[in-house]
């Protein structure tokens, strides 16, 4: 592959990836909280806890970021993560915060400044 079809694939997936809705994120997102938490589909609603509710584990995190990122193509980055659910926050708090539409925004904002580097 030459490097111009190279250059045009990689900037025609990337602006595929701003054009996901929040729905088609939740689904890819939900497929990956299933496989990595071993849980029924029926579990992963929005509204639901990372931690408290579905059962994550610290450890587990890290293995649904690893997902994220093959799913998504890009990289993501704690801090801001975290970040993104508010400033100053204990671990309670990031635990009672963290929720699968937490994630779909994150998701979504990272999606969109990748879209906007390109």
């Amino acid at each position: 592959m030459s490097d111009l079809e190279e250059s045009f694939l990689t900037k025609l997936e990337n602006e595929m990836a701003t054009l996901l809705s929040e729905q088609e994120i939740f689904a890819r997102l939900s497929v990956i909280l299933e496989d990595a938490l071993r849980i029924a589909p029926s579990k992963v609603t929005p509204e639901a806890k990372v931690f408290n509710d579905l059962g994550a584990e610290s450890l587990d995190l890290l293995d649904i970021r690893f997902r994220v990122d093959e799913a998504f193509g890009f990289r993501t980055k704690e801090d801001e993560l975290i970040r993104s659910l508010g400033a100053g926050l204990s671990a309670q708090d990031i635990q009672e915060k963290l929720t699968v539409r937490s994630l779909v925004l994150y998701i979504k904002n990272c999606l969109k400044g990748k879209s906007e580097v390109s």
